[in-house]
């Protein structure tokens, strides 16, 4: 057996015993079969696929540096939209008038995560995981969180989850005693608020290879969630960018996304620059003033795409304008040529990090 601390994550689709009771089998299980496909094709490096428990898919995590809080909130958020998005297209494609299509829409998804310790045992073909707090987070799936919260959709973590997670964001206290461990403490997190926050009033900020003056691509051997980690958490970010001396983040939700602000401190010069779009783990755009050139600013987009083997970044740099819009092809060409050199020595630090902490 081989000790582990880390993650431990139930995603449970609740209302699932009276959706199958009250609905035609032949119907209800193809969709639940779809919900729960639309969840473990979510489940990637850094977490492990565990196993499925009937309504719940399973997953843990034994990084010991990866991912940041930040990222695994994000991994939360997307199974939960991953779900909503494959329940939403169940009931706007289908005209059947059963139980089971009707009564699509009160099913949910809830999400339970602790950190804790753990074995990892192979019995046989199968592998498996066990401890106390392999128990707990089982235990965290029987609350009473939507009575007592009003909230339906929503991840509950764990103290010792919230505490690893190092997050500053909208989390509601809730407790409740288990047999065997006394009153846990954990934290309740809205998952359809977030998701709503995100889209309300969006806009798109997306650069196309062709929309750009400049584009660099690279392809990591690593999982996209990994690479999107290193790419925005700026303690990651100060490691691997060639001669960074600090990099800094304003996170005026509680947490890095559209509106943060990075400040990075180079040896040849500060970089200042603002997060226009961000669509984890797809993309992100921002708009980086131009240190050399007073009052211009350019946009950017860093565009991950999953690969057979890893990932493929593509960064793609917009035309610069100054204030009034007029466009300054000098501070084009001089960062493209910053940066020809820049990049390469820096995804080269960053792909040597990754791979050594994974």
């Amino acid at each position: 057996m081989t000790a582990h601390t880390g993650y431990l994550l139930i995603a449970d689709i609740s209302g699932y015993t009276q959706f199958l009771t009250s609905s035609e089998q032949d119907h209800a299980n193809p969709i639940l079969q779809s919900l729960l496909s639309s969840l473990v094709e979510q489940v990637g490096e850094p977490l492990h696929f565990w196993k499925l428990d009937g309504d719940a898919v399973l997953a843990y995590s034994t990084q010991q540096e990866f991912p940041t809080g930040e990222t695994f909130l994000t991994i939360c958020e997307n199974l939960y939209n991953a779900f909503a998005d494959c329940r939403q297209n169940i009931i706007a494609n289908t005209t059947c008038p059963c139980r089971a299509c009707a009564n699509v829409a009160m099913l949910d998804l809830k999400i339970m995560a602790h950190h804790g310790e753990f074995e990892e045992m192979q019995i046989g073909p199968v592998k498996d995981i066990s401890g106390a707090d392999v128990i707990l987070v089982h235990r965290m799936s029987k609350t009473d969180v939507s009575e007592a919260t009003g909230v339906r959709s929503y991840a509950l973590f764990s103290d010792a989850a919230v505490e690893a997670m190092e997050i500053k964001t909208a989390l509601v206290p809730f407790s409740q005693p288990f047999e065997h461990f006394g009153e846990v403490s954990m934290q309740v997190y809205d998952l359809a608020k977030a998701w709503e926050k995100i889209r309300a009033g969006r806009e798109r900020h997306f650069l196309e290879e062709a929309d750009g003056v400049w584009t660099y691509r690279r392809h990591f051997d690593l999982p996209i969630a990994l690479v999107w980690d290193a790419l925005t958490a700026p303690e990651l970010k100060q490691r691997w960018m060639d001669s960074m001396l600090s990099v800094s983040v304003d996170r005026p939700e509680g947490r890095i996304g559209t509106g943060s602000a990075y400040h990075c401190a180079h040896e040849a010069a500060d970089f200042f620059y603002r997060i226009t779009d961000w669509e984890p783990f797809e993309y992100f755009s921002t708009r980086i003033n131009d240190p050399m050139h007073d009052g211009v600013s350019m946009p950017e987009t860093y565009h991950l795409t999953q690969t057979e083997t890893g990932t493929e970044l593509r960064y793609t740099m917009g035309q610069a304008h100054d204030a009034e819009g007029k466009r300054s092809e000098p501070a084009e060409e001089g960062t493209a040529g910053f940066l020809s050199e820049f990049w390469p020595l820096s995804f080269d630090a960053m792909d040597l990090q990754l791979k050594a902490a994974d």
